[in-house]
Parts: structure tokens; sequence; C-alpha cells
């Protein structure tokens, strides 16, 4: 009587083994074959279609780039899936896994790569002079300094950088400045770029400079302009100068009177030069063509010459 039993037990195991098998059939592993794009930025949310085979509509299917999952997955077709992009690093390629999530789960890996690509725009990480700088310590009046120099997160197109320097007189300046803006070159290599000026910055004067345009080698450009401000102060007020090399080596006499005239510490005033003609060939034995450097020149004020 046990033999019949026996065999019933074994007949339902066999149904039940048959239907496993077959079941497992039911959820065959996808096969991926393409993506589009292959490339998005850094801060994910691409819509990416990845075309194939075998796609599970009913149970869904799991895609992860580099392992971490798509913000959203949608499976059109068994021959289509529509899924977004989780953020990634600026660079970075990195694997595609589609998984139906039927069981059994069976991860297959595209052929194709993900790439993040920087979509990050660049700031200004350092700016030389620091903002708020004064300058109190220099040797030559008329030409303190020529350059500034701006450092970046990232590599930028130095050509693409657009300097502004707005030029302004201190508290303790004798004139205004002739020009209110500095012209100059913008040069520089990988994350800096320096400002050169067409003519040198002077004392008694604030400049205020103001940086734009700056993109990343990806085109992302500067959010924001980026401004800061330095001042070079005046130097004492002199009574007796001596000539300089530099004040006459471009040319003498009047030339050479003018640029000593224009000096802070003298006139800050190029045309006031024939003051210093008129002072000194009262002292002494003067030719106002050929100045020597060293010579002494006396600096007349006071309200005689029409000083307040």
């Amino acid at each position: 009587m046990k033999k019949p039993r026996n065999i019933a037990v074994l007949a339902v195991l066999t149904i039940v083994c048959a239907w496993m098998a077959g079941c497992a059939g039911c959820n065959p592993e996808p096969v991926p074959m393409g993506m589009n794009p292959t490339q998005g930025p850094e801060t994910g949310g691409t819509t990416v279609q990845i075309t194939g085979e075998k796609f599970d509509m009913k149970n869904g299917v799991t895609v992860t780039f580099g392992g971490t999952n798509a913000q959203s997955v949608t499976v059109p077709s068994e021959t289509q899936i529509t899924a977004v992009t989780p953020g990634g690093a600026a660079g970075q390629s990195v694997t595609v896994v589609v998984t139906n999530k039927g069981k059994p789960e069976v991860p297959v890996t595209l052929s194709q790569q993900f790439t993040y690509t920087d979509a990050t725009p660049p700031t200004v990480t350092m700016n030389e002079p620091t903002d708020g700088t004064v300058f109190s310590e220099y040797e030559d009046s008329l030409n303190v300094m020529n350059s500034v120099s701006v450092s970046f997160s990232e590599p930028i197109d130095s050509n693409s950088v657009t300097v502004d320097i707005a030029v302004t007189k201190t508290e303790d300046s004798m004139s205004e400045p002739m020009d209110g803006t500095l012209s100059g070159t913008v040069t520089g290599s990988g994350d800096s770029v320096t400002f050169t000026s067409d003519m040198p910055m002077r004392a008694g004067r604030m400049y205020t400079v103001t940086i734009s345009g700056a993109a990343d080698m990806a085109g992302n450009v500067l959010e924001n302009s980026h401004s800061f401000s330095f001042s070079i102060t005046s130097p004492e007020v002199l009574y007796k100068y001596h000539v300089r090399e530099e004040d006459i080596q471009e040319d003498n006499g009047e030339a050479a009177l003018k640029r000593i005239a224009a000096r802070p510490e003298i006139f800050d005033n190029a045309e006031m030069w024939e003051r210093l003609v008129t002072a000194n060939q009262d002292a002494y034995i003067f030719d106002r063509t050929r100045l020597r450097a060293g010579q002494l020149l006396i600096i007349p004020r006071g309200r005689a010459w029409g000083d307040k």
C-alpha cells in the first residue's frame, strides 16, 4: 500500500521542480545593448535611453551609474528603459548596470560607460593684492607697481577674463586722476591670470579691480563678478628734491621738469613745472634744459606761490 503513495509524492515533487525550473525562465536576464546619451553634467538629471531586450516591464528594472541608483527609471517596453542619472564627479566615466527586479536578479553591465562633464562655474579663490591693502612704502611714487593677479578654483581660459580697474584719488592726494580707468593686458595659464597695466600704478590713488567673464575649460562662466580694492598712500611733501635718473632718462628739459612736478611728493601736477623753473632760477644759475641726476631742486610752496 505504501508503494503507490511514494509514487504520488515523487510525482508531486517532479511537478514542483518542473514548475520552479519553468518559473526561473519567466525572468530572463536583461540584454542591454546601447545607451544614449553617454555623457551629462556632474549635477545629474540627464535623461538616458537604454535599448536592448528582455527588460522586465512587470516588476521593473534597477539602473545604477557607478553603483548609485538612477533618480528615476521607467520601462515603457521590453526593449527600452528611460533612466535619469544621479550626480557624479566631473571627468569620471562610470559603469552602467541594469538589473531586472524579478527573481532571480542578475545585474548586467553595459559595454558603454557614462561620463560626467564639468558643470560647475569657476570661483575666485585668491587675489593679490588682497582686498583693503594699503601700500605706504615704495621707492618711486610714480611707479609703485604695475600688475595684479587672480587665482581661480580650477584652470580657466585666460582669454575669457575681463579685468576692469577704476582709479580714484586717496584722501591725502593733491590731485584727481587724469583717467578714471586703467588699461592693460591679461595673461595667464592654469588657474591664475595676471593683469599688467599699460601705465604704472602710482601713489595717491585707490584702485578698484573687477573680474568678470572667466570661463573654465568646459565653458562654465564665473557666475558673479569679483571685486577688490587697494590703495597707495601719498608720500610726504618735499621742499627739496634730488633729480633721479628716471626723471631725465627719457627726455630732459621741459619733459623732465613735468615728470618731476607730477610726482605726488612735489606738486602732483605736471603743469606746475614752470614754478620749479622760476624758484630755482632765483636761487642759482639754473639750466632748465640740462638737468642731471643728483641735482638739487628747491620746491617752492606757500601763499607767496598761490598755495592755500
